[in-house]
């Protein structure tokens, strides 16, 4: 049975809900980490979740090419937490997961340097390069691993995704996608 994670940030309506309907009834195990605070995201990238997934999701908000922190109190931030949004810097300095598909929702998350530095470890990293409408972005996600189901490869379930309108075509891969 593939696994998938979803890190559910803040703000983000019910798409992790609604993703991990769909992707259970599809018949994948689905476990939902939800980021608080800044450490939470790093647990998932350093691989400290115990639950081993094939795919991890990122159900987030994304700005000029940075994934969006739940902002916190500054008495509430706990020693050398990161207190901003994670750039490609952020994903360099935490990535210890390997061999992932990771999916990102979050607007612009799909930049060049994002792309490189979640492609590391020989992961595959597929998010939007611009600013998408949120129901493509769910829209895009469900139909993937639909594909995925029909025996489709990551790249093809990855055309067949992208190519319904403007906004998923939006969803860029990492050069690494022919897995």
């Amino acid at each position: 049975m593939k696994k998938v994670l979803i890190a559910a940030f803040n703000n983000t309506g019910n798409e992790t809900e609604s993703i991990r309907q769909v992707l259970e009834s599809f018949g994948f195990s689905v476990f939902v980490k939800y980021i608080g605070r800044p450490n939470h995201f790093i647990e998932v990238l350093e691989g400290k979740i115990e639950f081993n997934p094939n795919f991890i999701i990122l159900s987030c908000h994304g700005e000029e090419g940075r994934i969006i922190m739940p902002v916190l109190a500054d008495s509430v931030y706990l020693m050398d937490e990161p207190k901003m949004n994670f750039s490609e810097k952020e994903i360099i300095k935490y990535l210890k997961i390997s061999e992932k598909i990771i999916i990102s929702t979050g607007c612009f998350t799909g930049t060049n340097e994002m792309i490189s530095a979640f492609s590391n470890n020989q992961n595959t990293y597929i998010a939007p390069k611009d600013y998408i409408e949120g129901s493509s972005a769910l829209f895009f996600v469900i139909n993937f691993f639909y594909k995925l189901l029909q025996d489709e490869s990551i790249k093809g379930a990855f055309e067949a995704s992208q190519q319904f309108d403007k906004e998923t075509f939006l969803f860029t891969p990492s050069n690494n996608l022919l897995l």
